[in-house]
């Protein structure tokens, strides 16, 4: 008999809801195949049987959230015999537990059933998202997946078809009194609305890092007319693979890292510090239900342009919901651009545990004084870092900025 369990899905995750299950007990499972699907706090993610045989009993039910390490289903071993289990649903993982398969994840809202059918619609996450958001009934649209599943392609092929155009679901209204004063309406009271996962996580680990970590925060202001115009050249001789001030700002981190690299460091539980060798840089991505932050790996001996073409890749997979938990995870200094929304200056979280964090703001033309007393205007960019003062030092965090700005301020080095 074998256990299927919780698995462990990137950094930080210590629980997950079943959101559907995609068999039931007596049906036939094959290794590899997907068996459920779980709400982790950053996105919902299939998991799969690691043996084949007889799904025999689901431990946990759907819209019920266990630890890491839970059994949450049983499966009889092809040719195997039927034996009682002492799983509880919450137990910690065996050092001889399973492994269990895991696919691409979607971040989203916990997945609805589709509507027109009694029964559980097999369709993947992405494509179960597409027909909620649109109002499409499953029972319509012809499934091409594997196993008579229906995949993100044949909703789309749907939709070319019919156009239904389907309105999305009406938000609910307000049930805050209104109070007529003067001839004037006012709504008093309040909502309460209930965090989605994601955003609870990101309640979590924010203020775990405020209270854990002691930060500080060093500001410097970066010339950067001629990173702009190296950029402008870079995409003019190549205008399908256009690089962005971001992948600039990635690049030169790693390059800042290795000038000073006490940088890519963390703390760890046993209180000494643990420093990373290869640079493994997250980028800040906002999208409908928070943030997540997919990672752009040894990113010190990427090209700019490679560094360019993953994170292109990994923003598209996080606003499109499809990013895998690898993609997310195991970042060792992180990144958060607020430039292009107008933000001047600010000041970021640390990513734990991770030991500093790069806050960039907008770039603007300034006036700026020579030494001999003349005025020119330059383009600008202030850029805060977020240190843990358990790892990092002032001076250590001033080599830093000192560093990648000399770095941006003749960018030609990032070429090299």
């Amino acid at each position: 008999m074998a256990e299927i369990r919780m698995p462990k899905m990137g950094d930080g995750m210590e629980e997950g809801t079943i959101n559907v299950w995609l068999k039931k007990e007596g049906d036939s499972v094959t290794s590899g195949e997907p068996i459920a699907e779980v709400e982790t706090d950053k996105a919902n993610v299939e998991i799969s049987a690691y043996e084949t045989g007889t799904l025999t009993k689901i431990v946990v039910a759907v819209g019920q959230t266990v630890p890491v390490g839970a059994v949450i289903a049983l499966v009889n071993e092809a040719g195997g015999t039927v034996a009682s289990s002492s799983g509880t649903g919450n137990g910690q993982a065996k050092a001889d537990a399973p492994v269990v398969v895991v696919a691409a994840p979607v971040v989203s809202a916990p997945a609805a059933q589709a509507t027109g059918s009694s029964d559980r619609v097999k369709a993947s996450p992405l494509a179960r998202k597409m027909m909620t958001e649109l109002n499409v009934d499953a029972a319509l649209v012809t499934a091409t997946g594997p196993g008579g599943r229906i995949v993100e392609r044949d909703v789309a092929a749907f939709l070319a078809d019919t156009k239904p155009l389907a309105a999305a679901a009406p938000v609910a209204a307000s049930t805050a009194p209104v109070v007529e004063r003067s001839g004037t309406t006012r709504t008093t009271g309040f909502d309460e609305i209930k965090p989605t996962r994601m955003r609870d996580a990101i309640a979590r680990r924010t203020q775990q890092s405020t209270q854990q970590i002691p930060h500080f925060y060093t500001t410097m202001v970066i010339e950067m007319d001629r990173a702009l115009a190296m950029v402008k050249e870079l995409n003019k001789d190549n205008p399908e693979g256009k690089v962005t001030v971001n992948d600039l700002l990635v690049k030169a981190c790693a390059i800042a890292i290795s000038r000073v690299p006490e940088v890519n460091s963390s703390w760890t539980p046993d209180n000494t510090i643990k420093r990373y060798h290869a640079v493994h840089v997250g980028v800040a991505v906002g999208i409908d239900d928070g943030l997540i932050i997919p990672v752009v790996r040894d990113c010190g001996t990427k090209t700019l342009r490679q560094i360019s073409v993953e994170a292109k890749a990994l923003i598209g997979k996080a606003r499109a919901g499809t990013l895998k938990p690898d993609e997310f995870s195991g970042s060792t200094f992180s990144i958060s651009n607020l430039g292009m929304m107008g933000v001047d200056q600010f000041t970021a979280i640390i990513n734990t545990p991770e030991a500093a964090i790069l806050a960039v703001g907008g770039v603007s033309r300034d006036y700026v004084v020579n030494p001999d007393d003349t005025v020119r205007i330059a383009s600008r960019m202030k850029v805060t870092l977020s240190a843990d003062h358990r790892i990092l030092d002032g001076v250590v965090s001033a080599k830093f900025l000192n560093e990648l700005k000399k770095i941006l301020e003749a960018p030609f080095a990032v070429l090299s």
